[in-house]
């Protein structure tokens, strides 16, 4: 009888969030808030990570794209209303004596290794598939 070793099918990215903003993108679209974040397996690229609500979704929660010949992910990213409401209340409660950190639950594939991104000369998408965070009190 042999023993197949179960794999993980998803990885985690931390992000921490060093500024965030409400942006309204239209009069007739809805609020959206916009973290800039650092990945912290790439110290040198920077991430644009944009919110936005809408009613409740499938298992994936948005994508992440990586640009080859920019150090710039851009992530798009749908929470549910309550869900956008709980981030919102968060990002304005005060400066937190430590930046927030964003945990990123995302589909594996060959570019991300043990929560390492593999920069390979192309451009790819992260397929992200659930979120959490920390918040620090004091």
């Amino acid at each position: 009888m042999a023993v197949l070793q179960l794999t993980q099918s998803y990885e985690e990215l931390r992000l921490t969030v060093s500024s965030a903003e409400m942006v309204l993108p239209g009069l007739n679209q809805d609020e959206e808030i916009v973290l800039a974040c650092e990945i912290s397996s790439l110290p040198t690229y920077n991430c644009n990570v944009i919110f936005r609500r809408e009613a409740a979704s499938d298992e994936l929660i948005g994508q992440m794209r990586f640009q080859a010949n920019r150090p710039l992910v851009n992530a798009d990213l749908i929470l549910n209303f309550s869900d956008f409401e709980k981030l919102e209340v968060m990002c304005v409660s005060g400066e937190p004596v430590r930046p927030i950190t964003l945990y990123l639950k995302i589909a594996k594939i060959r570019e991300i290794h043990n929560g390492e991104v593999l920069m390979t000369g192309n451009d790819f998408v992260l397929n992200v598939c659930d979120l959490s965070w920390r918040h620090p009190l004091f």
